[in-house]
């Protein structure tokens, strides 16, 4: 019998366990798009392409990761199911070692996206199930803070292989799984017990509808994420940066995300605030329209901080409120992570489409696409605006 089955997960293995994972969130949601440029030539429509054909995987994925592992949890312990779905992503990207056909990007972002959406609301389960208040928020805090750093560490560390071994990310990431495999040791077998009726005590009465408007905003973060994620490695292009500072340059509005999500974790006087919820939408609109019409590097950064900032916002209050109110189940995460896939599938279709339909030069083809998209967010500050109005 594991020893651990009836104890909490130490916080510190959870930690170092999404330390290791997180590298795939990084290659396979943005440093693919360059390696499917740079080492496939994979054209602006092609990298579109690619990431709707991920997204679809990732948002029916995340869907039903709450019932899989419900389904599997008589057979297959929690954590042996991560255990299982990192082997398996792994083997996924060691592909480009045996081919240097561009079917292996297909598959190996769709195997790793699939396993990720299942590895994510598996993994939050186990980070807040069992605590409760400022314990959480403490918790999600530190996790964010550790994810986002990894994530835009990667970036940062794929950028000497780019110019002439740009898959070996792809290989790198199914190696540093084989790592974080071997942090489940530490895990208990499944998340510690969540007192609902402790949890409901500490769940204000504003927090569904604080909850119903993070959810607005939550895709939408990542319909913008979808579309300039492969449109990135054109822009730096475009604006004649060296191919082994792109990906680097990429991690502006990642650290950017760090930084707003530890003044989040720091202060705690944005619980309940609809403020933080404004403040996002409007990051991320104005971070967007100056990366898309950026015509020098200062433009560009400032940009990418601003929508990083935003989408840091967006992601943290999303995620508390989700396992606040959701009791810090599966489902929960499962919902949080759904919606995160459904945005990174809506905004390159929107990308596609958009870019399909101009018939003119890449600079004039993002007018179009940047009216689509504040279209967009219009829509949802007018949805966010009636959740407001009802809740007051």
């Amino acid at each position: 019998m594991n020893r651990l089955a009836n104890k909490p997960t130490p916080f510190i293995a959870t930690l170092a366990f999404t330390a290791l994972a997180s590298t795939g969130t990084s290659v396979v949601w943005s440093g693919l798009p360059f390696i499917a440029k740079i080492q496939y030539g994979f054209s602006e429509t092609a990298n579109l392409a690619l990431y709707v054909s991920i997204g679809l995987v990732y948002v029916l994925g995340a869907m039903s990761s709450g019932w899989l592992t419900k389904k599997v949890q008589s057979h297959v312990s929690s954590k042996r199911l991560l255990g299982c779905l990192l082997v398996i992503q792994s083997a996924a990207c060691s592909l480009p070692i045996f081919s240097d056909g561009n079917w292996v990007i297909w598959v190996a972002g769709a195997v790793a996206c699939l396993c990720s959406s299942w590895v994510w609301p598996i993994v939050e389960s186990y980070v807040v199930a069992g605590r409760h208040g400022k314990d959480m928020r403490r918790s999600i805090g530190w996790w964010n803070i550790v994810w986002m750093i990894s994530v835009a560490a990667v970036m940062f560390a794929m950028a000497p292989l780019m110019e002439n071994h740009a898959s070996m990310a792809l290989v790198g990431l199914g190696g540093m799984n084989l790592l974080a495999i071997g942090v489940l040791p530490w895990f208990a077998s499944t998340p510690a017990h969540h007192e609902e009726s402790l949890a409901m005590e500490v769940v204000p009465k504003e927090y569904p509808a604080l909850l119903k408007g993070a959810r607005v905003l939550l895709p939408l973060s990542y319909i913008i994420c979808g579309v300039l994620s492969p449109l990135l490695p054109f822009i730096l292009s475009g604006l004649e940066v060296n191919i082994f500072w792109q990906t680097p340059m990429v991690a502006v509005w990642m650290v950017s995300r760090v930084v707003v999500t530890g003044v989040m974790w720091h202060w705690a006087t944005w619980h309940g605030k609809w403020s933080v919820h404004w403040i996002a939408a409007l990051s991320m609109a104005l971070g967007f329209v100056c990366i898309l019409i950026a015509q020098d590097l200062a433009t560009l950064i400032v940009g990418l901080a601003i929508f990083g900032g935003g989408m840091g916002m967006t992601y943290y209050a999303a995620l508390y409120y989700a396992m606040s109110v959701g009791r810090a189940k599966v489902d929960a995460g499962g919902t949080h992570e759904a919606l995160i896939g459904g945005g990174y599938l809506f905004g390159p279709l929107v990308g596609l489409v958009t870019l399909q339909a101009s018939t003119q030069g890449q600079e004039i083809s993002f007018q179009p696409l940047i009216i689509v998209v504040l279209i967009l967010l219009i829509v949802a500050i007018g949805s966010l605006a009636v959740i407001w109005l009802k809740a007051r």
